[in-house]
């Protein structure tokens, strides 16, 4: 087990292997039209296999449409940083040592594979068992140029400086935005940003995050 661990993190082709093994378990499924109808057609720099699409006529290889495609960093040696990072702890810095890359590719590298990682527990990972729910309001003002798009999108002006909560609850119009924590007695948690704290909202929030058959304590807010 511990060889077959190090030669992944050794050799770009065996890293390879292992997306493909892991990634075609069921099947090689065309990425940009679902179709199975899908034959081989040469190598990407040696070590990833390329297919084409006899539906759609496209091309792709092992690591197109994934968060590995584009970068300049062999596969194995970006496992290598999450496993030193997220398994082993090793400091990003040390890391990058280790590795022999500069700090800012690393964390790059280790922040997308972060962010992967959190997309699927978002959408497929839920809080069980005793659950507590409540809701905090986070002071979300956009200012200055750079947010100028995302003002535009919220439909307002910008702010002035100093931004303070009103008298009353906050709410998405007032850039106070509610966020619902729900953290489960076993240790687990999520954080919920929501544009209102209507029941209704709190009913959705509560029943995608949260396992059925759980048991859910709040405090005495109406909603």
């Amino acid at each position: 087990m511990l060889s077959d661990l190090l030669s992944i993190f050794i050799s770009e082709a065996c890293a390879a292997r292992l997306l493909r093994e892991v990634r075609w378990s069921g099947g090689v499924r065309c990425v940009y039209c679902g179709s199975l109808s899908v034959i081989g057609w040469g190598w990407y720099r040696g070590v990833y296999r390329r297919y084409r699409c006899k539906a759609c006529l496209r091309t792709f290889n092992d690591k197109s449409g994934t968060d590995f495609e584009y970068s300049r960093i062999p596969l194995n040696e970006r496992l290598f940083i999450a496993y030193l990072s997220g398994c082993l702890n090793v400091p990003l810095l040390r890391a990058s040592i280790d590795v022999g890359r500069s700090y800012g590719s690393v964390y790059r590298s280790f922040r997308r594979i972060m962010y992967s990682v959190e997309r699927y527990v978002r959408r497929y990972w839920r809080v069980s068992g005793d659950v507590e729910v409540d809701e905090v309001y986070v002071n979300a003002g956009l200012k200055g140029r750079g947010n100028h798009g995302r003002i535009i999108l919220l439909g307002r002006g910008p702010m002035c400086r100093g931004l303070r909560a009103g008298r009353g609850r906050g709410g998405w119009d007032k850039d106070v935005i509610p966020v619902f924590t729900i953290i489960g007695r076993n240790g687990h948690e999520a954080y919920i940003p929501s544009r209102d704290v209507r029941g209704e909202t709190i009913a959705r929030i509560a029943s995608r995050h949260t396992e059925a058959g759980s048991r859910i304590y709040t405090d005495s807010f109406p909603s």
